[in-house]
């Protein structure tokens, strides 16, 4: 009977009429990210070909001026001559578009990387980057480091330097970035929208509920399971489609790949970042998937005991998983004089615990891997005990009763 009732409600949530139409949505989101976003996708490493360009031919025209004129100009901080660095700029720049565009990604690394160790001011004074931050220096310095430890992965281990790798759009490198951004936001609504009327959607015959010889308490655990199981094969669809189509685009990508991390948060220099292999970052980060899609049932099947209604369920689901998006600064290191690492809503963007990200936005060293794992682990054991007390009080024929 339990085998029965759990593929009964299997069924009844992909047959939903709210669950295909949201299939289609995912599907449409997952297309353009994979054929958009992706490929149209920009970080401070992307090159413009036109305006790479169009910055050569003014080095031209200055440089044919200053010959004309006779004056090669002084940089007044260095004493440098404008006329040799402005020269040194053009040969830099003339060989990084030719290589860009004879497609030697190798030559265009090495380059680049000499270029970007020789001068980090090329990050830490551009104020078009983090222009919106709060603290604009710290995240430039951060993300000249991480693209420094990228490329010293790239060029130590003679990889085979492509397009994706480089820009960071291969199959396994995309996957990374999904989870460190908004993959676990979206895994997260996943579960809230599937499990959002579990028990609404049988008040429209609660006369045969009635007789099924299975308790309420199990009902309501064979419900939860039956969600939970058809969100992680959504889940596991979605990333393994768009894993598969970006690695038909740019290929999969190495798996020995280093990820940076922090390991600290007190100097903010190099000396206080270390990496990570992708497929360790890729493993802790899915392992936290199954506990927080289980999590977010749970609270779900309590609030559709408390509410009644799915719209109401889906809203405040929703506003949970979000909630520390309401509340979090990037000064914001206590709530109510508690500590941030002491609340699961800290965790539900798991990535970023996994790599220290999540510490460095902070700027604190609470919030940790272990930390993290215990503290969803208790609230899970939490929300347990409210579901198996709330359950004898609200009991299926309460529930289900005529309005």
């Amino acid at each position: 009977m339990n085998r029965t009732y759990l593929t009964h409600e299997f069924l009844m949530t992909a047959a939903s009429k709210r669950t295909i139409p949201f299939l289609l949505f995912i599907g449409i989101v997952l297309l353009s990210y994979c054929f958009l976003l992706v490929p149209n996708r920009e970080t401070a490493e992307t090159l413009h070909p036109d305006e790479t360009r169009s910055y050569l031919t003014k080095l031209e025209v200055e440089q044919e001026q200053r010959l004309e004129s006779g004056h090669t100009g002084i940089v007044l901080m260095t004493g440098e001559p404008v006329f040799a660095r402005n020269a040194y700029y053009h040969g830099l720049f003339s060989a990084l578009l030719n290589s860009y565009e004879d497609r030697n990604f190798l030559r265009y690394l090495h380059l680049r990387a000499s270029y970007l160790e020789s001068d980090p001011s090329v990050y830490t004074r551009d104020d078009t980057l983090f222009s919106n931050s709060p603290f604009p220096v710290k995240d430039r310095e951060h993300l000249y480091h991480q693209t420094m430890l990228r490329y010293g992965d790239f060029l130590s281990n003679d990889r085979e330097i492509t397009e994706g790798l480089l820009f960071e759009k291969t199959g396994i490198q995309s996957l990374q970035v999904f989870l460190q951004t908004y993959g676990f936001f979206f895994i997260l609504f996943c579960a809230v929208y599937f499990s959002s009327d579990l028990l609404s959607r049988d008040r429209s015959h609660r006369t045969v509920l009635q007789g099924l010889p299975i308790s309420w308490y199990r009902q309501l655990n064979l419900k939860s399971l039956s969600a939970f199981l058809y969100t992680l094969l959504v889940i596991i669809g979605v990333l393994a489609a768009g894993s598969l189509l970006l690695a038909v685009q740019y290929g999969i990508g190495p798996f020995n790949l280093d990820v940076p991390i922090m390991t600290a948060q007190q100097t903010f220099s190099i000396d206080e970042y270390g990496v990570m292999s992708i497929l360790k970052f890729l493993g802790l980060s899915l392992l936290a998937v199954p506990l927080l899609v289980f999590l977010v049932i749970r609270l779900n099947v309590i609030l559709g005991l408390l509410f009644k209604n799915e719209w109401i369920v889906l809203l405040l689901g929703t506003l949970a998983v979000f909630s520390e998006r309401l509340y979090a600064t990037r000064s914001t290191r206590e709530l109510a004089g508690i500590d941030v690492s002491y609340f699961p809503q800290t965790y539900f963007d798991f990535g970023k615990i996994v790599t220290g990200e999540k510490n460095f936005l902070l700027n604190t060293e609470t919030i940790t891997l272990g930390k993290g794992f215990a503290v969803l682990l208790i609230t899970l054991l939490i929300l347990e005990t409210i579901l198996f007390v709330l359950s004898r009080v609200i009991t299926k024929r309460r529930l289900y009763q005529s309005r």
